[in-house]
C-alpha cells in the first residue's frame, strides 16, 4: 500500500520525518547538558518527547496505509501532548507541576498561575492566542476520537441522483480510504507537522532555561 501514495504525500511525510529526528536530538540533549542537575521537568519532558515520537511514527504509518480515520485520531493525541506540555509554562512552579503529574494528579485539576483550571478547552484557548488555527484543528480531530458523524460520512460516497431522483450511494467498509483526495492527506500531514513544530519549540524553551540555570 505504501507504493500507492503520491509523490506529494511522500514529500509532506519527509518533512514530518525530519521533525521526528529533531525530537530525538532534543531528548538526547536533555540529559547531556554538562554539570546540570536532573529536575522533575526533565522526566516530564522526556515522557512528552517519547509520546510525541511514538505518535509521529504511528501517524506516518497510517497515512502510508491510507487510514485517515486512525491518523486523524493520532493528530488529536499529538495536540493533547502539545497542550499538556504547554501547561507547564502557565504555572508558577513547573517542577511542582511535573511532580503533581508524576504522582497521578490530572492536569485538568491543576490551576495555572492565574487560578484557572487547565482543562483541554482552556489550554487550547490559551495556545490559540498564538496559533489561531489550532482551535479548529482540535475541534475537527476530536470528532475522530469520539464516534461521530465523521465516521458515518467516511463510509458513504455519493454518486448523485439517478433518473428517478433517487440518491445513489456506495458504502465502504474496511480500514483503507477510498477516493480520498491527496489534498486531504497533505492537510492532515501539515497540521501534524505544525503541531509537532510548536511542541519542539516548547521543549527547546525548557532546554534553554536549563542550560542557563
Amino acid at each position: 500500500m505504501k507504493n500507492d501514495i503520491s509523490e506529494n504525500i511522500k514529500q509532506a511525510l519527509a518533512e514530518l520525518r525530519d521533525y521526528h529526528t529533531k525530537q530525538l536530538d532534543l531528548g538526547m540533549k536533555l540529559f547531556k547538558l554538562e554539570n546540570r542537575s536532573l529536575y522533575m521537568m526533565d522526566f516530564f519532558t522526556s515522557a512528552a518527547i517519547n509520546r510525541s515520537m511514538a505518535q509521529c511514527s504511528g501517524f506516518i504509518s497510517l497515512i502510508e496505509n491510507r487510514n485517515l480515520i486512525c491518523a486523524s485520531s493520532i493528530l488529536r493525541l499529538q495536540i493533547d501532548t502539545l497542550i499538556r506540555t504547554y501547561a507547564s509554562y502557565l504555572v508558577e512552579n513547573p517542577h511542582e507541576f511535573a511532580q503533581k503529574v508524576f504522582k497521578g494528579e490530572q492536569i485538568n485539576k491543576i490551576k495555572d498561575r492565574s487560578g484557572e483550571l487547565m482543562n483541554d478547552a482552556y489550554l487550547v484557548k490559551r495556545l490559540s492566542e498564538h496559533h489561531p488555527w489550532l482551535k479548529n484543528v482540535y475541534k475537527e480531530t476530536s470528532g475522530y476520537v469520539h464516534f461521530s458523524k465523521k465516521h458515518i460520512f467516511s463510509v458513504i460516497s455519493s454518486e448523485g441522483l439517478d433518473e428517478n431522483g433517487h440518491l445513489n450511494a456506495n458504502i465502504k467498509i474496511g480500514p483503507e480510504d477510498q477516493d480520498t483526495p491527496d489534498e486531504i492527506y497533505i492537510e492532515a500531514i501539515q497540521a501534524f507537522t505544525h503541531v509537532t513544530s510548536i511542541f519542539i519549540e516548547s521543549i527547546q524553551g525548557w532546554l534553554d532555561l536549563k542550560s542557563r540555570s
